[in-house]
């Protein structure tokens, strides 16, 4: 084996390592076509390296095929990415024609020593390192063309996104199309200068390890400040994040409520404040960070308070500014980036002031801090529900869409003289459905992660969510002193999988023993399994979904209920499509 073989050899293990340390090290976790860039990447490494130490045409000839996984694979992948972080759709047609061509090229390199189409004639020549010597065919120049457009459509979302969506960061984008742009360059000019030995293995390597830094910053841009909408809606609190040069990461709709400059900032540009409160706050900001990094302790905390609006008395808010610091990777000493909550303290502020009497004062703080720590209880407990549903490749905005789905459908049924129940019964049924998956925790993420459909052990295990969910709701929710909360969110964990005709679990329940709030929850999550995308299956319209509710009547539903959601329709599906252009459509 020749040193060239030898380095090849060591690019492989570089990629296979790059591969695991992917899914293994970053703590996002990588998507399905970043982890799927990477492994073309190392197969197509391997397929070099073996090329190089072939013994005979048919080693070569395979190891060929194996290098042109990356080839034909890699740029189809890259566009996908692009489309993805762009927030951009393309027709079904065409995504599966450019899929379909791609394949019938990689099936044409892989049968060359039959259909002499990619290539019209071969030569084995042996040495150190082996190559083959290709004469081209028509196929190997239709690739060129399927290139050239995979190309025009990394730089079209590219610049799609640095012309209109803020929310993408345009540095991540830029990255990606420019690693497309960089293989397709080093792959003419070995073809240019008519080179014997590869050199694209390297760059490969490049790529992918560059692949593992992107995702492992990219953890900083999935910050959610208070992990998912829902939980922003709950919040009265704001939440601001930049990245550790201090340039803009992201904010809720609280802390754009207090400084609006933050709207029109731009992912990973600097924020321009021309409020003085933002200003101050800002270069607070930075003076923790350096006097932290000059100590060299990040773990502390600062808080600041800090007046907004001041120049108008009725607008005039008092904020309490908490700033901490983001750590990502395997060195918890790196600092990423820098966490900043605001908390409205407006009221305490006023009445501290107006009143004389201490004990007046210590009552109300003592109830700002209760009401703060119940809301960062449920913020904890809401963002342990995205963390499970982030895990569960099936389910995308499903916590959302049925969140709001619920919530529609209280909001009607506390209308009506059907049910004589209390406001504070219906609040909490609104407030619990985030939950109701919160037992997933439990599930391993080979059955939660599955992309087809489970076996009947699979399945099996899959039930214990629904106890194992309310044992945690009721262990978590244990000191809330909203002891109907704590009830009705454990039901709604407990048994939002019984059915009205008893086969049903975890338990069977039948009819009216299975609790109210879960058969609330039954329809909502039913409803959005059917109408909502899976990785198994696309989604139901809108109509068959509603069939198969009316259907089942009786049956899975309780049928009072069902026929209030069915009336509901119109409704339902207005806030369906109220989703298509956001992180949450089905």
């Amino acid at each position: 084996m020749g040193i060239y073989s030898i380095v090849l050899g060591v690019v492989m293990l570089l990629s296979m390592l790059s591969t695991f340390a992917l899914v293994l090290f970053t703590r996002r976790g990588a998507n399905t076509l970043e982890v799927l860039m990477s492994v073309c990447v190392t197969i197509s490494n391997s397929g070099y390296f073996i090329l190089s130490c072939s013994r005979n045409v048919q080693e070569a000839l395979l190891a060929n095929t194996l290098a042109y996984v990356g080839g034909i694979f890699l740029p189809l992948l890259i566009v996908y990415i692009l489309i993805d972080y762009s927030d951009s759709k393309v027709p079904t047609w065409f995504s599966i024609v450019i899929l379909v061509i791609n394949i019938i090229v990689f099936t044409s390199v892989m049968l060359t020593d039959r259909l002499p189409y990619f290539y019209a004639a071969v030569q084995f020549v042996p040495g150190s390192p082996s190559f083959l010597i290709k004469e081209p065919a028509q196929i190997y120049y239709i690739r060129y063309i399927i290139l050239a457009v995979e190309v025009g459509l990394a730089a079209f979302f590219t610049i799609l996104t640095y012309l209109g969506k803020r929310s993408a960061s345009f540095r991540l984008m830029v990255t990606y199309a420019g690693s497309l742009f960089g293989v397709m360059l080093v792959y003419l000019s070995s073809k240019l200068f008519d080179l014997k030995v590869e050199i694209i293995p390297f760059f490969y390597l490049i790529c992918t390890l560059m692949l593992d830094y992107v995702v492992a910053r990219s953890t900083i841009y999935n910050v959610n400040l208070s992990v998912q909408e829902k939980i922003d809606e709950l919040s009265t609190f704001g939440y601001l994040v930049l990245d550790r040069k201090f340039k803009y990461v992201g904010s809720n709709a609280v802390a754009q409520k207090f400084f609006p400059e933050i709207k029109n900032s731009r992912i990973d540009s600097k924020i321009i404040p021309k409020d003085y409160a933002l200003k101050d706050l800002l270069k607070w900001i930075a003076k923790n960070a350096e006097e932290s990094s000059e100590s060299e302790n990040s773990q502390s905390k600062f808080k600041k308070a800090i007046v907004i609006n001041d120049r108008s008395p009725s607008e005039r808010r008092h904020l309490e500014c908490e700033m901490s610091f983001i750590h990502f990777g395997l060195f918890k000493e790196h600092v990423s980036g820098y966490l900043v909550e605001l908390i409205d303290d407006t009221e305490q502020h006023n009445m501290i002031e107006s009143m004389s009497f201490k004990g007046e004062s210590l009552k109300r703080e003592v109830e700002r801090q209760t009401k703060r720590a119940k809301s960062m209880q449920m913020s904890t407990i809401l963002g342990m529900a995205a963390m499970i549903e982030s895990r569960d490749n099936s389910t995308g905005g499903h916590i959302n869409r049925t969140s709001a789905c619920v919530a529609l459908f209280v909001e009607h049924l506390r209308k009506l003289d059907d049910y004589n129940m209390s406001e504070n019964y219906w609040d909490s049924v609104i407030n619990a459905a985030p939950l109701h998956d919160l037992g997933k925790i439990a599930v391993d993420d080979a059955i939660l992660r599955k992309p087809s459909g489970l076996t009947d052990e699979e399945y099996e295990k899959m039930k214990i969510h629904a106890p194992y969910g309310a044992k945690i709701m009721s262990k978590v929710l244990e000191d809330v002193e909203d002891k109907e909360f704590v009830r009705v969110a454990t039901n709604v964990a407990h048994y939002h999988h019984e059915k009205y005709n008893g086969t049903g679990y975890p338990d069977q329940l039948r009819g009216e023993s299975i609790p109210f709030e879960a058969r609330i929850m039954a329809l909502a999550d039913v409803f959005d399994a059917l109408a909502s995308r899976r990785y198994y299956k696309d989604p139901m319209t809108y109509d068959e979904a509603f069939e198969i509710i009316r259907q089942e009547l009786g049956h899975h539903f309780d049928p009072h209920l069902g026929r209030i959601f069915i009336s509901l329709k119109k409704e339902i599906i207005a806030l369906y499509e109220s989703f298509e252009h956001t992180d949450y459509a089905r």
